[in-house]
C-alpha cells in the first residue's frame, strides 16, 4: 500500500450510525420490485372482485320475480314436512339438502323475491369467496385469472345467482379442486377433515358434483402415487368413497324418475355438447370462448417450454400443482361429456357452471404456478386487468334482462278478469310460476290441465300424453264460459296453424313419431285450443300487459295475453 492510498483511507469520511442501520434495514432492489408486483397483483385481484360483485348486484336487482325453475325449488321448500320434500325432491335437479337449506334460509328471511334474490347474491359472494380460499390454501398468490373468467360468464352472472343449486354447488366443487388439492401441500387431520366436509356437501347440494369429484381425487391419488405417498392416496379414495356412500339413499327416488324423464330426454351429440358447453363460458357469442382457448394455448406453450428446459423443476412442488390442474381439466370434461350423453338430457347452459367453475380454478392454479418470471407475472396482471374492466360491456344485455314476465301477467288477469271467467296457461310449465304470483278471483287452468303445480310433474303430463282425449277438460271449461257471457283469458296467447293445415292432432304417446317429446305434444294441443276459441268466440283480441316495451325478457319465460269473448 501507498503513501497516498494510506492517506486516503485516513481522510474518507466514516458513516454515522443512522446511515449505517438504513443501509442494513433497505432490502434489495429486486425484494421491492417483487413487494410492489405482489401488492399490484392484489389490488387488482381485489378490484375485479369488487366488479364481479356490481354485476351482481345488478343482475340481482334487473332478475324481477322467479321464473318456473325458482318458483318450483322454493314451492317445494315450502312443502309441509320434510316428508313431503323427501317424496317430490326427485322432480327437481338437486338432492334434499338444497331445499332444506332455502327452507331454512326462508325461514329466517322470509319468501319474498327481493328476500330470494338476496339468497343468490349471498350465493354469488361464496363463489368468489372460494377462489380466494383457493389462493390461500395453494399459497400461490391472488387468484387473478380465474376471477378474470369468472367476470366474463354470463352462465355464472345470470344462473348462478338464481334460486336453483347450481351457484351453491359451483361455490362448493371450487372448494373440492382447493381443499382436496391442499392435500398435496399439507396431509394433516385438520385438512383431511375440511376436505371430507366440503366433498359431502358438494354432492349434497348438486348431484352433477359427483363427476367432478371423481376427476378430483383421481388426478389428487395420481399425483400422490407418483410420489409413492400410497397413505396419503388412500387418504383421498376414502373422502370420494364417503361422499358417494352418502348419495346411496336417493337411488331409489332417482330410479324411479327414469320412469318419467323420458320426457326431457334427447339424442345429445358430441358436437352439441360442446357448443352448449361454449355458450355456457359466457356471451356474447364466440368471442368469450375465443378468450378461453388462447388462455389454454399460452399456458401449454409455457408448460411445455417449462418442462424442456430443465428435467429438474425449480419447484417440485409447483409442478405437482400443474398436473393436477391439468389431469382436473382433462378428467372433468371426460367425465361430464360421459355423464351427460348418459343422462340424455337435453341440456342448458346451467348445466356447465359447476365444470366451468372448476377448470377456471384449475386455470387460475396453472397460470399461478407458471408466472415465476417477473414479465410472466405481469401479463397475468394486465390480462386479469384488461378482462376486468372489458367485464361489463361484454354482460351488460345478459345481466340486465328480466327472468319472466309470468308474474306480470298474473297481476294483469288478476286485476281484469271476473270471478266467472276462465284463465287458461300455456305451455303447463308456466302453472309453476302463475300458482305463486296469481291471486285473482278467476279459476285458471294449464294445457293440459295438471293437477300439482308446485314442482315439475313431468309424471302427471306423461299420463296426459298417452291418454286418447287429454285436453277434453279444458275445452269444455273454455266452452261453459264462453257460452255463460264470460271471458276466456289465455296466458300465453294463441298459437294458430297456417290455415290451410289446421290443428296438429296426434295419437296417444308414444304411437307418433314424436315419441315422447312433451313439446310436441303442448304445442299440438295448443293449436287445437287456439283454433277452438277463434272458431267459436266473437272476439279474440291481445290484451295489454303491464311492461314497459323497452323491458327485456329472457327467451325462456316470456309469455303474452289474449282474452276471448262472446260465443257462436
Amino acid at each position: 500500500m501507498t503513501c497516498n492510498d494510506c492517506a486516503d483511507i485516513l481522510t474518507e469520511r466514516a458513516p454515522t450510525s443512522t446511515e449505517l442501520v438504513q443501509t442494513t434495514d433497505r432490502p434489495p432492489a429486486g425484494v421491492r420490485r417483487r413487494d410492489l408486483l405482489r401488492r399490484l397483483e392484489c389490488g387488482v385481484a381485489l378490484l375485479v372482485s369488487i366488479i364481479i360483485i356490481f354485476l351482481v348486484v345488478v343482475r340481482v336487482t334487473h332478475a324481477g320475480a322467479l321464473w318456473r325453475d325458482e318458483c318450483a325449488v322454493v314451492q317445494l321448500a315450502q312443502m309441509p314436512t320434510m316428508e313431503d320434500i323427501g317424496r317430490n325432491f326427485q322432480h327437481e335437479a338437486f338432492p334434499p339438502l338444497f331445499p332444506l337449506i332455502v327452507r331454512a334460509y326462508m325461514t329466517v328471511f322470509g319468501s319474498s323475491d327481493a328476500a330470494l334474490r338476496a339468497f343468490g347474491f349471498l350465493v354469488a359472494c361464496l363463489v368468489i369467496t372460494a377462489f380466494w380460499i383457493n389462493s390461500r390454501l395453494f399459497r400461490n398468490g391472488p387468484p387473478l385469472v380465474g376471477l378474470a373468467l369468472l367476470s366474463l360468464n354470463t352462465t355464472f352472472l345470470v344462473w348462478g345467482t338464481t334460486i336453483r343449486g347450481y351457484g351453491l354447488g359451483s361455490a362448493l366443487v371450487v372448494l373440492m379442486f382447493g381443499c382436496v388439492g391442499s392435500l398435496l401441500v399439507i396431509t394433516n387431520r385438520r385438512r383431511i377433515i375440511a376436505a371430507l366436509v366440503v366433498c359431502l356437501l358438494g354432492v349434497q347440494v348438486l348431484l352433477y358434483n359427483s363427476v367432478l369429484l371423481i376427476a378430483i381425487g383421481l388426478s389428487a391419488g395420481a399425483m400422490f402415487l407418483a410420489r409413492h405417498y400410497l397413505k396419503q392416496a388412500l387418504v383421498i379414495l376414502a373422502i370420494c368413497a364417503a361422499a358417494a356412500f352418502s348419495l346411496l339413499p336417493y337411488i331409489p327416488a332417482y330410479l324411479r324418475a327414469r320412469d318419467w324423464n323420458i320426457l326431457v330426454r334427447g339424442t345429445p351429440t358430441a358436437y352439441s355438447l360442446w357448443k352448449h358447453f361454449e355458450v355456457a363460458l359466457g356471451n356474447p357469442g364466440y368471442s368469450v370462448p375465443t378468450v378461453w382457448y388462447f388462455i389454454a394455448v399460452a399456458l401449454a406453450g409455457v408448460f411445455i417450454y417449462r418442462l424442456c428446459k430443465s428435467s429438474r423443476p425449480e419447484n417440485a412442488l409447483s409442478t405437482h400443482f400443474l398436473w393436477y390442474s391439468t389431469l382436473v381439466c382433462g378428467l372433468s370434461l371426460a367425465g361430464c361429456y360421459s355423464f351427460l350423453r348418459l343422462l340424455s338430457y337435453t341440456t342448458s347452459a346451467w348445466y356447465y357452471l359447476a365444470l366451468s367453475c372448476v377448470i377456471a380454478a384449475a386455470v387460475d392454479l396453472v397460470a399461478s404456478s407458471l408466472a415465476t418470471k417477473v414479465w410472466l407475472r405481469i401479463i397475468r396482471v394486465g390480462f386479469a386487468l384488461v378482462i376486468g374492466i372489458g367485464a361489463p360491456f361484454a354482460n351488460w344485455s345478459a345481466i340486465t334482462e328480466r327472468q319472466t314476465n309470468v308474474d306480470l301477467a298474473a297481476r294483469t288477469v288478476a286485476a281484469h278478469a271476473a270471478a266467472h271467467d276462465l284463465v287458461v296457461v300455456v305451455p303447463w310449465q308456466f302453472g309453476i310460476p302463475f300458482q305463486r304470483y296469481y291471486r285473482g278471483a278467476a279459476p285458471w287452468m294449464t294445457i293440459p290441465e295438471i293437477a300439482d303445480h308446485q314442482v315439475h310433474r313431468y309424471d302427471l303430463m306423461k299420463v296426459k300424453m298417452g291418454s286418447a282425449h287429454p285436453i277434453d277438460d279444458v275445452a269444455e271449461a273454455a266452452r261453459s264460459a264462453l257460452r255463460s257471457g264470460n271471458r276466456v283469458w289465455l296466458v300465453g296467447g294463441l298459437n294458430l296453424p297456417k290455415p290451410e293445415e289446421g290443428p296438429m292432432i296426434l295419437p296417444p304417446a308414444p304411437a307418433s313419431r314424436f315419441k315422447w317429446d312433451n313439446r310436441a305434444y303442448t304445442a299440438a294441443w295448443w293449436q287445437q285450443l287456439s283454433v277452438f276459441v277463434v272458431v267459436h268466440s266473437n272476439t279474440v283480441a291481445p290484451a295489454f300487459l303491464a311492461q314497459p316495451d323497452s323491458l327485456r325478457i329472457n327467451e325462456l319465460e316470456q309469455t303474452s295475453l289474449a282474452v276471448a269473448t262472446g260465443w257462436r
